[in-house]
């Protein structure tokens, strides 16, 4: 075994205007009692004193063991990374680096205590407590490290600390600008960001001197822009995947009582390893962190389920939202009781605010805050408290109702209920012989850091959003995306979203749809696994606003009242972000993009008024074009309509539409043999199917039927849509459309039903007014259904006239009438030029894919670098492993 005499420790001394109180430095280091060897290393930084020279002089002569080097003025910062350079070049065996300023003092057994610390933790630096003298001051630094008090909160390590020679190694400097004022804190955050952490040491100290006025002081002053700074030059670990990841680690957000097994697990992020803590020290924790909230850690939020409830939330991808509503609802009540409801063909977050003594039925979960605990036990409330475990509760309570698809194994229930296994808790935390002993500080010095109970607020005034969404960034170089859409039914616009988040997961992105102004989606079978985690916020995001007008169409300006805390909570910290037509989304882009976020905006149709004039949500998306880096349209058309609004061809995609759902080999080789045979002479089979209103032309749907039956002209008719409800049900367009003999049936979703009609029909009919590029006509022609359709919108970028499909131009809607009667009926007895177009049809569907319309996007996608700082293991030193977190890490 290596002699532990042998190391070598450098101390480094920067020198500038200190000529008089460098020699006490000096003496003071010399006097230091190691058993390793010391250097000592003053970087003179342009001081023009000659008293500097001569005492300098003098220590050299006398003391090898001391280095004096000369440099032009640098600043603090530059100072000391000359002294690094030369200590890495000329004392290349050094094993680490103590800082002493020359105003300062360090005791004989700082230097052996500092640097034996160090090699029993590994840890990147260690430091002390500060205590000063001139000034007497003195401060207690908390008894474990934390990065995330560290970046939100305040630089928690002076200069004066035992540094590792691998951090310098590793290429951390001081920041030489002398104008911000922290270049300490400063490169702290470097050693963060490249995965060192700090531990701190109490056996020791060193003497800094305060006088009245500093240069500490002077930074102080201007603190804002200093911080601003801190932020641009380390963009990663101010984001909120690498703060939560701190969180997550030093100070979890939530303890989760798991009912029947005397355990909580303790996490941020319920997708990570979770820490667990039996009850008695979970009671210590509690009493610990009354007494001394700077040293001692307990979750502000508590939760009772049982393993199989959270078994269940973990496969829903819906648990980190669940989280964010709980917290909220939490916030505005006393207790949140939450139901699991198995609901096959949707996913919903709903939630009402009951007041106390509202009646109860079971919940799968109960959620409170610590707070509230802690005022219970204060206020000797257990009886009122207690009440949540009867069918009559008397705390205010909140009724969250989560619905998702059960897998289809029975789920076991715990005999213990979730409100019982809190009750137990706060009875055990009640009844505790520490109780007495909380109101005691038994740390001498005075208190300098934040609650560590309260650092997840700290963390949403850093972000700027409340709450904030609890996923931290995952072992491996897996970026995220987050889609955004105002609803998740099953419209074209969402088919879309869906096919772009299953495109980038494909491509290696971890990613997040967030429905943003609606508690639900339906669940959609194609793109079903397309998202990796599923998030809802409905309450304060309007789906259209009018807080400002550009080029006469509403948009909506942050002067508007809605949630932007939320949002922002939610949203910060992505990789990339699509906003897929949420308009409340619009005035975030630019925070989020200033903050390393990559952003693009999705448009899909120019809309029109009732008088013809375009509008809608392309209009909203150009007023804040520089907030973008990209747009994805699609359609040509569209892309040539944004760029002669003035955005630059370079940062738009055009992403030809493809069909929202897929057949299988067996299918498509059915309904081709099919096509190719015909029917001979059987009635022609139409189909529509959309909404029944004006922007589809159900009123020139209604027109070309009645000429074809007046004709006599032999067809069926299916029409499948649905309409809004009329006062006078006689003049509803689906009693009109079934007195002309019409098929009249509810609209249909999954993809084998849409399939069925599509099978069946001969034609789909589309006399829209206007339209963007519809999915229905992709899915027609991969069922060798010709499309026959109104040329508006980009439809003529998906059929070719007379090739794979039928185009009727745009014009007045009597003449439009008449030539889709016309055509139809020429096709009725011209069954040939039919199968033509249906094999024409179905040869564009097989050279139509999601992949290769959405390739030049995916393309540029990847130049989006994930943005996460080294992670290193605290307790070895080494790097993370590279294998990738398992997906459910809560319920472990």
């Amino acid at each position: 075994m290596r002699d532990e005499a042998q190391d070598l420790i450098a101390i480094a001394m920067p020198l500038y205007g200190h000529a008089a109180l460098v020699i006490e430095a000096l003496e003071s280091a010399l006097a230091s009692v190691s058993a390793c060897r010391l250097a000592i290393v003053v970087s003179v930084d342009g001081d023009p004193h000659h008293e500097v020279f001569d005492q300098l002089t003098l220590h050299a002569a006398a003391h090898p063991e001391v280095h004096v080097i000369f440099g032009e003025n640098a600043g603090p910062g530059g100072a000391r990374n000359r002294a690094i350079d030369y200590i890495l070049e000329e004392l290349p065996e050094a094993k680490a680096v103590y800082f002493l300023d020359a105003d300062n003092r360090v005791l004989p057994d700082t230097v052996e205590t500092l640097y034996r610390r160090l090699k029993a933790s590994e840890a990147g630096w260690v430091y002390t407590n500060i205590d000063t003298f001139s000034v007497n001051w003195r401060a207690h630094y908390g008894d474990s490290y934390s990065r995330l008090i560290h970046c939100i909160s305040d630089n928690i390590c002076d200069t004066g600390s035992m540094i590792s020679i691998d951090v310098f190694r590793a290429g951390v400097r001081f920041e030489e600008d002398r104008q911000n004022g922290f270049e300490d804190w400063e490169f702290w955050l470097s050693a963060i960001e490249k995965g060192f952490v700090g531990e701190p040491c109490h056996d020791t100290a060193f003497e800094y001197r305060l006088r009245a006025e500093s240069r500490f002081k002077e930074a102080n002053r201007d603190r804002p822009a200093a911080m601003s700074f801190l932020r641009r030059r380390h963009k990663a670990l101010f984001r909120r995947p690498a703060l939560v990841g701190f969180e997550h680690e030093e100070a979890p957000r939530y303890a989760l009582i798991r009912t029947g097994e005397g355990m909580l697990d303790v996490f941020t992020d319920p997708t990570l390893p979770a820490g667990q803590i039996g009850f008695d020290e979970a009671v210590r924790a509690f009493w610990g962190h009354v007494g001394e909230p700077d040293n001692v850690h307990f979750p502000p939020f508590i939760a009772a389920c049982g393993s199989e409830t959270l078994k269940l939330l973990a496969r829903s991808r819906l648990l980190p939202n669940l989280l964010c509503h709980l917290e909220t609802l939490a916030e505005r009540c006393n207790v949140v009781f939450v139901e699991l409801c198995n609901a096959v063909s949707q996913r919903s977050i709903e939630w009402e605010i009951l007041p106390s003594g509202a009646r109860q039925g079971a919940a799968d979960l109960t959620f409170v805050s610590t707070g509230l605990i802690r005022n219970v036990i204060d206020d000797d409330a257990l009886d009122w408290f207690s009440s949540i475990g009867r069918d009559q509760t008397w705390p205010t309570s909140a009724r969250l109702k989560i619905s998702f698809p059960f897998p289809k194994a029975p789920q076991r229930r715990s005999l213990i209920r979730p409100e019982q296994a809190l009750l137990n808790l706060v009875s055990a935390l009640t009844t505790s012989p520490l109780r007495p002993t909380a109101s005691t500080r038994w740390t001498w010095r005075p208190r300098r850091l934040p609650a560590l109970s309260e650092l997840y607020k700290l963390l949403r005034t850093e972000l700027g959003g409340s709450p904030v969404l609890p996923v931290a960034h995952h072992a491996g170089p897996r970026r995220t995306a987050a889609v955004l859409v105002p609803n998740a039914s099953f419209g074209g616009a969402e088919k879309v979203a869906y096919a772009a988040g299953r495109e980038l997961r494909q491509n290696g992105f971890e990613t997040h749809l967030f429905v943003l102004g609606s508690e639900r989606m339906d669940v959609l079978d194609e793109f079903d696994q397309a998202f990796d985690h599923l998030h809802f916020w409905k309450d304060g995001i309007p789906a259209w606003g009018g807080s400002g007008q550009f080029l006469g169409q509403d948009f909506i300006t942050d002067e508007h009242p809605l949630d932007w805390a939320g949002l922002k909570g939610l949203l910060s910290g992505f990789d990339l972000i699509v906003n897929n037509h949420v308009m409340a989304a619009h005035p975030l882009m630019a925070q989020l993009r200033s903050a390393g976020t990559r952003t693009a905006c999705y448009l899909h149709v120019v809309d029109e008024t009732a008088l013809r004039r375009p509008a809608g949500q392309p209009y909203a998306a150009i007023a804040f074009e520089h907030a973008y880096d990209a747009f994805l349209t699609c359609s040509e058309q569209l892309k040539s309509y944004l760029h002669s609004f003035g955005v630059p061809f370079g940062k738009i995609f055009a992403v030809p539409n493809a069909a929202s759902f897929s057949i299988d080999a067996k299918l498509r080789a059915q309904v081709s043999e099919a096509r190719k045979a015909g029917r001979g002479n059987e009635p022609l089979r139409l189909l529509y199917m959309g909404r029944l209103d004006r922007q589809k032309g159900i009123d020139r749907l209604h027109g070309m039927l009645a000429q074809l039956k007046e004709r006599g002209v032999p067809i069926e008719a299916r029409a499948i849509g649905g309409e809004i409800l009329s006062d006078d049900p006689s003049s509803s367009w689906m009693t009109r459309l079934r007195s002309l003999d019409v098929d009249v049936a509810p609209p249909v979703f999954a993809a084998k039903d849409i399939a069925a009609h599509l099978a069946w029909a001969d034609i789909l009919v589309m006399p829209s007014r206007w339209e963007g590029a519809p999915l229905m006509i992709a899915e027609a022609q991969q069922l060798g259904c010709v499309p026959m359709a109104t040329a508006v919108g980009a439809v003529e970028e998906l059929v070719v006239d007379g090739e794979d499909g039928v185009l009727i131009g745009n014009a007045a809607d009597a003449r439009i009438v008449v030539e889709m009667a016309r055509t139809i009926a020429t096709l009725a007895q011209d069954r040939a030029t039919l199968g033509r177009l249906a094999e024409g049809a179905l040869a564009t569907a097989a050279e139509r894919s999601w992949s290769a319309s959405f390739a030049d996007f995916i393309a540029w996608s990847d130049t989006i670098a994930p943005t996460a700082p080294i992670q290193r293991n605290i307790a070895s030193g080494e790097r993370a492993g590279d294998e990738a977190a398992p997906s459910v890490r809560a319920v472990a």
